[in-house]
């Protein structure tokens, strides 16, 4: 079980997706040459290539390494620049924005006011932090987003120094706090990896996390099979110990307190896995990264051969590339074997069942 009967329709579930529908099917339409390239779904925004935490299995940890004569200098996206991105972004039909990272973004405080002003031209807002910043203009930022992502992944303050690099444990714990004591709308949600570092305090994170107020607790396998990772491997964990501390977390749940335990992505033993052909669904979302460029998919950042173009200094230079021949070839050029886990593995999944082969029969309720 990844959530509750009474949770089934959630953000975690990739069978969202499939309201998607004819978003793919005109993706599909482009891919054989006819018609154009929708606008992504949602924007991914990396506006600093700088993080406080040294996690071992970040996935952007290549990212934060690269050198600027592999990618130029630019580490950083100005307030300015940021906010006629959102007004390009806005007027294009994009729906939503998060601000993530190939680093940590509330280290940016120009990224502190824009979910409000991305809600204000009539965007959904999202953030991903670490939670090790946080500030009463902070606060109001995250409170305008629809969901916020804290990655803790640990439930003590040694596991937290083993896994994430760094004595911060205690500072994450009050600046949780000081955004709960707060009204909000946002779905706050307490994020954890599976680590070999910190399976047997699953359901103690859990219970962490409930204790906080917040809205939710998610976990997840980690991807460490990404070739870019430092000392990537199959990891060997032990699975019926962890599926039960899975169990053990499904009973903290209430109605005011989420709990996903996602697993839907990887093979039984958490492995990487892929049930599909081919990679289709990547033009849902665009990343726009801190060197002012975009990349194929999150799980492309920084990489050479999945650049599509940039987007800096002027947003309207992405209708350029956007949607180009070159875009194209981009996508067909992915060899999913040489992939690791596939953030969107089921939305592809879905391309090829639902639109493609009309496995559902969807002209029939």
């Amino acid at each position: 079980m990844e959530w509750s009967d009474h949770s089934r329709y959630n953000s975690f579930n990739s069978m969202k997706a499939l309201t998607y529908y004819e978003h793919y099917r005109k993706i599909l339409l482009w891919m054989d040459g006819e018609g154009k390239l929708p606008p992504p779904i949602e924007c991914n925004l990396d506006p600093f290539a700088t993080c406080n935490l040294k996690c071992y299995f970040c996935i952007t940890q290549r990212y934060l390494r690269t050198t600027p004569e592999e990618v130029g200098p630019m580490r950083i996206l100005s307030v300015e620049y940021m906010r006629r991105l959102v007004d390009f972004l806005a007027g294009w039909g994009v729906k939503g924005l998060c601000i993530s990272g190939g680093g940590e973004p509330s280290l940016h405080p120009g990224t502190w006011g824009l979910p409000q002003y991305a809600v204000k031209m009539g965007m959904k807002a999202a953030y991903v932090t670490n939670g090790t910043v946080m500030n009463q203009a902070l606060a109001e930022g995250l409170h305008a987003c629809q969901w916020v992502s804290i990655s803790v992944d640990a439930a003590t303050r040694e596991t937290y120094l083993q896994v994430k690099g760094a004595d911060m444990f205690d500072r994450v714990m009050k600046n949780m706090l000081f955004l709960t004591a707060q009204k909000s709308n946002a779905f706050l949600c307490f994020k954890m990896l599976v680590l070999p570092e910190n399976y047997t305090e699953i359901h103690q994170a859990c219970k962490l996390a409930k204790s906080l107020g917040l809205s939710g607790f998610h976990i997840r396998p980690v991807d460490f099979e990404r070739e870019d990772i430092v000392g990537h491997r199959k990891l060997d964990l032990p699975i019926d110990f962890i599926k039960e501390q899975f169990e053990r977390c499904h009973e903290e749940e209430t109605e005011n307190f989420k709990v996903f335990t996602v697993m839907h992505k990887f093979d039984p033993q958490f492995h990487v896995v892929h049930e599909f052909n081919e990679c289709l669904s990547t033009p849902v979302l665009m990343t726009v990264l801190a060197d002012g460029n975009s990349y194929l998919c999150v799980d492309k950042k920084m990489e050479a051969p999945f650049k599509l173009g940039s987007a800096y200094p002027d947003p309207e230079q992405i209708l350029a590339w956007w949607g180009s021949d070159r875009h194209r070839e981009i996508i067909k050029s992915v060899d999913i074997n040489k992939c690791s886990r596939c953030t969107f593995s089921q939305y592809n999944v879905q391309m090829e069942k639902v639109v493609k082969e009309d496995s559902m029969m969807v002209s029939f309720p």
